[in-house]
């Protein structure tokens, strides 16, 4: 075992050890450790690499700041061409040092971020509360289900006053449904998709509300799926980021604005799998459950 690992296990036990005996103490310790992590990523400068072939125009606009992969720079360019100057967002599935929002921050006129993770909704909340203190950002604890989100997004936004101009969905399974169960009309979505389905099939995983992500190929939805769900919304596919992770979709009365995109001829492979990986997944993903939607 290298000594990186030593250490990680290391400090996983400490934490373990402080939040069953020390609760306090395990709070003060993780916000400091966080607010440290946020600072050192927030300030850092803007990452411009590409991630597969097969690129479309919109990709030259990628970047990462402060996001997952490549979504800061998608969002950025998209936003400005429907001339937007303050964002109401909600974001579903963060981390509080990565997600597709907090680079909308500074011009946020309301926020408001879900997750099951009570660590990071914590560590977060205080980082608004020290940053952001002048902006109507809103941070809710809590698993969210198709059976739920509409709720949740209703009672901690106001929708009758604010209108949603951007959407995030990434819970690392269930993302089509809840996207499928959306009352909602936000101007631009941005959902997280599985390339492992490969370009052809429209298919994902049955719905569970208790599904857990065992970080492997099995997850979420086939980008064909989730676009033609978006048709039916009356949404359309403009941006495919080049790590293959997140597919943008844009409300139809604004669809002018931009080139749209096919979910099978603009579909991307990131360079770092090979052909045989994807004979792997395929035959891993041959033993597990799957819906054709």
């Amino acid at each position: 075992m290298t000594l990186g690992k030593k250490i990680k296990i290391f400090k996983i036990c400490y934490l373990n050890f402080l939040k069953k005996n020390f609760f306090l103490f395990y709070k003060l310790s993780i916000l400091f450790s966080g607010i440290f992590k946020f600072i050192k990523i927030k300030f850092q400068k803007k990452i411009f690499l590409k991630y597969s072939i097969n690129l479309d125009k919109i990709n030259n606009y990628e970047y990462k700041l402060t996001s997952q992969n490549n979504e800061d720079g998608i969002i950025d360019h998209i936003l400005s061409k429907i001339c937007l100057k303050q964002i109401n967002f909600v974001e579903v599935g963060f981390d509080y040092y990565e997600n597709n929002s907090l680079n909308l921050f500074k011009k946020t006129n309301r926020g408001l971020l879900i997750d099951a993770s009570f660590e990071k909704c914590f560590i977060l909340e205080n980082i608004i509360n020290i940053f952001y203190n002048k902006k109507k950002i809103s941070i809710l604890n809590s698993l969210v289900f198709k059976e739920n989100i509409n709720r949740l997004i209703a009672n901690n936004f106001d929708i009758n006053k604010d209108e949603i101009d951007f959407l995030s969905i990434d819970v690392d399974g269930v993302d089509y449904y809840l996207f499928e169960e959306l009352d909602f009309k936000p101007k631009l979505i941005c959902i997280e998709y599985n390339h492992w389905f490969g370009a052809n099939e429209s298919i994902g995983i049955p719905y569970d509300p208790n599904f857990q992500w065992n970080r492997d190929c099995y997850s979420g939805a086939s980008l064909l799926a989730i676009t033609r769900l978006a048709s039916k919304k009356n949404y359309h596919l403009v941006a495919i980021d080049s790590s293959a992770t997140n597919a943008f979709f844009i409300r139809d009365d604004l669809k002018n604005k931009f080139t749209i995109l096919d979910p099978v001829t603009n579909f991307k492979k990131p360079i770092k799998y090979s052909d045989e990986d994807y004979i792997v997944a395929k035959k891993f993903l041959a033993t597990k459950a799957l819906a054709k939607i």
